[in-house]
């Protein structure tokens, strides 16, 4: 299968060769791989079909990245067919292996990734469950209340949480995701968001030296006329 072209160390802790209802049920058992697999059979449906189309659609890559993160999602790629039926949707999967393993290895990913590989893990998503629920003032752009701030700490911590820290927005989520990427910056950690709010340098054209160059030349104007006024008496006396 196509998925041991990923990196090695992802796969060490991973099983080869289990028959793949073995896998299937180990997968379906656990919280979050059980979301995954779900996931990716409605997300790979059209892929999955007998008259399938030649391509991968963005909504399966994201589904099958989500399912490969997990360790019983990976088994299940890497388990032994025992019919026909199997074989088929393993070949099928292979139309998306330029995409999920080019996503796989990009050091910043789509946000709506991220957020699939947090939700395949139960502690993950545990901890963003709780994010969502007690940072709504902070989505609206209002307060980062304590609990929301708390709730950010520790969906920072989970180790599947780690690419939502620096995920890119596509403009194809559900919601406002550069609002919100705003807006927890500023009203959480009190600074602004490196990728909306850069500012250029501003340059004075006006030098410091202005207000001193102003008073130079009228200092000079009002020495020059007192010279000419001085002048013009001495002619009016010689006369």
């Amino acid at each position: 299968m196509w998925f041991t072209m990923l990196p090695v160390v992802a796969f060490a802790a991973v099983v080869y060769g289990i028959p793949c209802e073995e896998a299937r049920m180990k997968c379906m058992y656990r919280v979050g791989c059980g979301k995954a697999l779900q996931n990716y059979m409605v997300g790979c449906s059209l892929v999955l079909q007998e008259s399938a189309i030649d391509y991968c659609p963005k909504v399966c890559e994201y589904s099958l990245i989500a399912l490969v993160s997990t360790e019983e999602g990976k088994a299940l790629m890497e388990c032994e067919c025992s019919d026909p039926y199997c074989q088929h949707e393993k070949e099928r999967t292979e139309i998306c292996k330029p995409s999920v393993i080019k996503t796989i290895n990009e050091p910043v990913v789509a946000c709506r990734i991220a957020q699939r590989i947090c939700n395949a893990n139960a502690a993950c998503a545990t901890a963003f469950d709780y994010y969502q629920r007690n940072c709504k003032a902070m989505f609206h752009g209002k307060k980062c209340t304590p609990k929301c701030h708390n709730s950010i700490s520790i969906l920072r911590r989970q180790e599947k949480a780690q690419q939502l820290k620096m995920c890119t927005c596509d403009g194809k989520e559900d919601y406002d995701c550069p609002k919100i990427q705003r807006n927890m910056e500023k009203l959480c950690f009190h600074k602004a968001h490196h990728r909306y709010n850069a500012t250029t340098p501003t340059v004075n054209v006006h030098s410091e030296q202005t207000p001193e160059v102003i008073r130079t030349s009228s200092s000079e104007c009002l020495r020059v006329s007192l010279i000419v006024l001085f002048v013009s008496l001495l002619l009016l006396r010689t006369r």
